[in-house]
């Protein structure tokens, strides 16, 4: 039937079909084996874990209610579990010429074959650290699941000859589904080691595996290597238990009768600066403490600062709606005292060494490793095409692809974006995008993001390259059912990315946004539009370059200046209480 999750065994094994007699809530939970010295983390064949172990993994063992049957039809999941992913018209497809919709580890092979150094520096490249297995550390074992961990193991070692970890105690900590409160770790190291394996799996272009995590003194996480399950896929064991319950959620968002889905609702939280004259930083908190219009913390020299002012608009169903409630609250914080002498900007890096975010925000439809990918692809890609040269310093720390974060609503927070409130057709773009990618999760198959030219072009900041991928992108969204009710928003953004424009972080956003004192004064009403107000609101200008930008910008607190860099450059600390926001875990 239709919705159901095939897992593919190689030439050799074929395929077999995970099982459903599990709960749906769930699409990743597992319960963690009982584990001695001997044991391995799936309850199966004994393995000693090398601590200089490579991509090329070990021997894993699992479970799932398995049968050998006929194969997965156009609507099924496939897991690759060892071997190369089958292609299209593989006489092992139900319908020959058949192009699966969602692969995962679809890669692994590809992967399990990089060099040492080169997954490495792909790991490094998306902003995460690398241990090369010095110093005093904790290291963790953790398997991980479609976007989820599933235990974390401390190991204890080197043992005696010096060459392999063994696990200490006798249990694993056990991570309950994601969706119950009771199941967040207390561990702040153990929440670390999770979510880098998390965000190391996805760096990688995979789906699952498991990740040796080091923690250092600071409580600082880093990857110390990533291992493949193997090909042996035995009853029982918690990589059995993770399929089965995801084979049942699958079947469950794809096959649903519709009468508990919640309506699909976009929300976003975008950031902006507040600039004096001299291109020092007004601090926000001075001006906005509201609910809807407030502000960000920001860690400099173990002072929390708030330099940076954050909207957030309620919740609406399309880009349109959303634009005029973010215009409504620009306007309220049009009103506050003191705030029109000050230069408003967005983008991704206004400031030197400041880097600015447009979070977004989903309910109503469910995470996915693949809708993820559709968001880096359709959202990421032509957003970085049409922003300021100087936007893609904002990366790898912040803007890496994949970055997201749950939410207490039950939706989610896509995170890499910067803040496209440079302009309200840039903003419209954004939420379209987002929008179609939601909304045609399932039906899209081109997703650049997982190649690994269009990813390097989009860290390296290299727009003519990443906008080779433009057009098919174009031709992909212009194939589905929600384009046309979506396409007035998108394709201003796609005939600026193929003009070679790009939008100008030095501009105060109030001008093309049309508040005061660039329009006339008085509130507008959510939904309301004032005559000729989108005039000049368009997403970039042509060939603008990083030249000539506000330079000496310093973080400041109304008194003094506060976390200036030698090179007079702002120094931005960490975000949101000294903790960089790890990718991919809610715990």
């Amino acid at each position: 039937m239709a919705g159901d999750v095939w897992i593919w065994l190689g030439d050799s094994g074929g395929w077999r079909k995970a099982g459903s007699s599990v709960d749906s809530t769930n699409p990743t939970g597992g319960r963690a084996e009982e584990l001695d010295g001997k044991a391995s983390l799936s309850g199966g064949r004994s393995e000693e874990l090398d601590g200089k172990a490579g991509l090329s993994g070990v021997r894993a063992s699992g479970g799932c209610n398995a049968a050998m049957v006929d194969g997965p039809g156009p609507d099924d999941a496939i897991v690759v579990w060892g071997g190369g992913r089958p292609q299209p018209g593989h006489p092992a497809y139900r319908e020959r010429g058949m192009h699966p919709g969602w692969v995962l580890n679809a890669h692994a092979g590809d992967v399990a074959r990089l060099p040492d150094g080169e997954w490495r520096r792909r790991l490094k490249r998306a902003g995460l650290s690398v241990s090369d297995g010095s110093g005093d550390q904790r290291v963790y074992r953790v398997p991980v699941f479609h976007l989820q961990a599933l235990a974390v193991r401390r190991l204890y070692g080197p043992a005696d000859d010096g060459a392999h970890w063994r696990y200490g105690g006798s249990a694993a900590t056990e991570l309950p589904p994601r969706d119950e409160e009771a199941g967040r770790l207390k561990d702040p190291l153990l929440r670390r080691a999770a979510a880098a394996a998390v965000e190391a799996l996805y760096a990688l272009g995979l789906d699952f595996g498991e990740v040796l995590v080091a923690v250092d003194g600071g409580g600082r996480a880093a990857i110390r290597s990533v291992e493949l399950p193997g090909k042996r896929l035995n009853a029982g064991g918690l990589w059995g238990t993770a399929l089965d319950r995801f084979a049942a959620w699958y079947r469950t968002v794809r096959l649903g009768d519709g009468s508990t889905e919640q309506p699909l609702l976009i929300g976003a939280d975008p950031e902006f600066v507040l600039l004096r004259a001299d291109g020092t930083i007004a601090s926000a908190d001075r001006y906005f403490r509201a609910a809807e219009a407030g502000t960000d913390a920001v860690l400099v020299r173990r002072r929390l600062l708030r330099p940076v002012a954050e909207l957030r608009p309620e919740p609406q169903d399309s880009p349109e709606a959303l634009a005029a409630e973010l215009r409504r609250l620009l306007r309220y914080a049009a009103s506050r005292p003191g705030t029109d002498r000050l230069r408003w900007a967005a983008g991704g890096m206004p400031v030197p060494g400041l880097a600015l975010g447009g979070h977004i925000h989903l309910s109503g439809v469910p995470l996915t490793g693949r809708l993820l990918r559709l968001l880096d692809s359709y959202a990421a890609f032509p957003l970085a095409m049409v922003e300021d040269p100087a936007g893609h310093k904002r990366r790898p720390r912040y803007g890496a692809l994949g970055d997201f974060r749950l939410q207490p609503h039950g939706g989610f927070e896509y995170r890499t974006l910067p803040s496209w409130l440079v302009s309200p057709a840039a903003a419209r773009a954004a939420f379209a995008l987002a929008l179609l990618c939601a909304r045609e999760a399932w039906t899209l198959a081109y997703a650049p993001a997982e190649e690994e030219r269009w990813v390097q072009a989009y860290y390296a900041g290299d727009r003519s390259e990443l906008a080779g991928c433009l057009d098919r992108l174009a031709a992909e969204m212009a194939k589905t059912d929600s384009y046309a009710a979506l396409s007035r928003w998108i394709e201003p953004l796609l005939d600026a990315a193929r003009s070679g424009k790009t939008w100008d972080e030095r501009a105060d956003i109030r001008a093309k946004w049309r508040i005061p004192p660039f329009a006339g004064s008085g509130a507008v009403p959510v939904g309301g539009k004032r005559n000729g107000e989108e005039r000049g609101s368009g997403i970039a200008s042509a060939g603008k370059d990083s030249g000539g930008r506000q330079s000496g910008s310093k973080l400041n607190d109304g008194k003094a200046s506060v976390g200036k860099l030698s090179d007079g450059k702002a120094s931005v600390g960490k975000r949101e209480g000294g903790e960089r926001p790890h990718r991919g875990s809610p715990r």
